[in-house]
């Protein structure tokens, strides 16, 4: 890929070591690396909290023609634009990481509970989740 062509179209974006670090314009950002650099495969959605409660979302992208990896890095408070319109994978991730740290994909037109009851309180990976919390009473 060529960094310096991609950085005339987005100026906003810090490169890091292997990802690219992005403030804003998800969306077109990933459009523009899918149609201009080849970036046509979403590997994966992973996400993490930061200490300040907001959660870095790594978008794990590839290109089919070169073989190559790219992560793309947003860190969000609680919704997000959602990808599913753009690669069908996006929606198990995105479902995902909503059950598990409460990130609204805006778009997801499915968005679910994965692995949490439908009626269960709170996001188990989020830091102020308490594992001794009376709802995990069942697990005993």
């Amino acid at each position: 890929m060529n960094i310096t062509e991609f950085l005339k179209v987005f100026e906003d974006v810090a490169i890091f070591e292997d990802k690219i670090i992005l403030k804003r314009n998800l969306i077109e950002t990933v459009i523009y690396l899918r149609d201009n650099f080849g970036y046509n495969v979403l590997k994966e959605i992973t996400a993490v909290e930061n200490d300040d409660t907001s959660v870095e979302l790594n978008y794990h992208l590839y290109s089919s023609t070169d073989d190559e990896d790219l992560v793309l890095s947003i860190n969000v408070s609680n919704e997000t634009e959602s990808l599913s319109h753009i690669f069908d994978s996006a929606s198990a991730d995105e479902n995902e990481i909503y059950d598990m740290f409460g990130i609204h994909f805006i778009g997801n037109e499915d968005l679910k509970r994965l692995y949490m009851a439908e009626g269960w309180v709170g996001h188990p990976l989020r830091k102020e989740y308490q594992d001794d919390d009376e709802r995990l009473d069942w697990n005993d």
